[in-house]
C-alpha cells in the first residue's frame, strides 16, 4: 500500500527521511513535555512506527489550508508559521511554532480539514507520525486523553486572544502586540533581539495590517526608541514603552 504523507503538496524544497534514520520517540525532547510524559515505552514504540521526518527550506509549506491532516506533526528544529487568508485577501499569521511544539494539532483531533497553512519560517525539521498510531494510543491512554483535552484548551485560548487583540486594538498596539508576542516565541536568554528573521510581510500579517502599515508604524517605534531594526531582525529597547501601547489599545 502506498503511504500518505501530510507534504503530499509540497515543492521540490521538501525531503523525507525514514523514521530509522532520525531519533526515535523514546529519547525525543516532547517525550518530557507535559502532553506525551504519560506514555510508557509501548507506547512511544507504537508512535516509532512508520514514523518520518520531513525537512523544509525557509518558505516551503508544511501544508495548505483545506488538505486532510495525516497524523501527528512536531516541530524538531526551526520555525514554522500558521496562516490563512484575511478578508482583505492579504495574509493573517494565526501562530508562531517552535521547537518541540506540536503544529496543526486542534484540527487533527477535531478530525477537520486544515483551516490555516504551515510555513516554514526558516529551514526546519518536523517529525510525522501516522495518525493511525497516534489515535491507537490515545483511545488506550485515559491520562493521554485528559492531557490533550486541556492542551487543546489552552491552545484555544492563546488564538481567541490574539484575534481578540487584532481585531479591537489600533495599529499601533497591534504592531506593538506583534513584537512581543514574537520576542516571547523566540526570544535569545542573553539579549533583547528576537530570533527569527521576519519579512515585513509577516510583521503585517501578524498585527492584521497592510504591509505599508507596518512599515510606516515600525518606522515610529525606531524613531521613539521603542526597538532598533537592523535588515529583518529587530531588538526590543524599551519593553516597558510596547507592553503600553499594548494596554492602551
Amino acid at each position: 500500500m502506498k503511504k500518505e504523507f501530510p507534504n503530499q503538496h509540497l515543492g521540490t524544497g521538501c525531503h523525507q527521511n525514514s523514521g530509522r534514520q532520525s531519533e526515535g520517540c523514546m529519547h525525543c525532547s516532547v517525550r518530557n513535555l507535559f502532553l506525551l510524559s504519560a506514555l510508557s515505552d509501548g507506547e512511544l514504540h507504537i508512535l516509532n512506527r512508520e514514523r518520518t521526518s520531513i525537512n523544509l527550506k525557509a518558505g516551503d509549506p508544511l501544508y495548505h489550508v483545506g488538505t486532510a491532516p495525516q497524523g501527528l506533526l512536531c516541530l524538531s528544529a526551526g520555525k514554522i508559521k500558521l496562516e490563512k487568508d484575511n478578508l482583505n485577501g492579504g495574509k493573517q499569521i494565526i501562530s508562531l511554532y517552535k521547537p518541540s511544539e506540536f503544529i496543526g494539532f486542534t484540527d487533527l483531533l477535531g478530525q477537520t480539514l486544515y483551516t490555516s497553512s504551515a510555513i516554514a519560517l526558516e529551514n526546519s525539521t518536523v517529525c510525522f507520525i501516522p495518525k493511525l498510531h497516534f489515535n491507537q494510543v490515545l483511545q488506550s491512554n485515559q491520562m493521554l486523553a485528559l492531557r490533550v483535552i486541556e492542551y487543546l484548551a489552552a491552545e484555544i485560548s492563546k488564538i481567541v486572544e490574539r484575534s481578540s487583540g487584532l481585531t479591537q486594538k489600533h495599529m499601533r498596539a497591534r504592531l506593538a502586540d506583534a513584537i512581543l508576542y514574537t520576542y516571547e516565541r523566540y526570544n535569545h536568554p542573553n539579549n533583547n533581539e528576537i530570533q527569527v528573521a521576519l519579512k515585513r510581510s509577516d510583521l503585517a500579517a501578524l498585527s492584521n495590517m497592510t504591509t505599508a502599515n507596518a512599515i510606516r508604524t515600525l518606522s515610529e517605534f525606531i524613531k521613539d526608541k521603542h526597538i532598533e531594526v537592523q535588515g529583518r531582525k529587530i531588538k526590543i529597547l524599551d519593553f516597558t514603552a510596547l507592553r503600553k501601547i499594548s494596554q492602551l489599545g
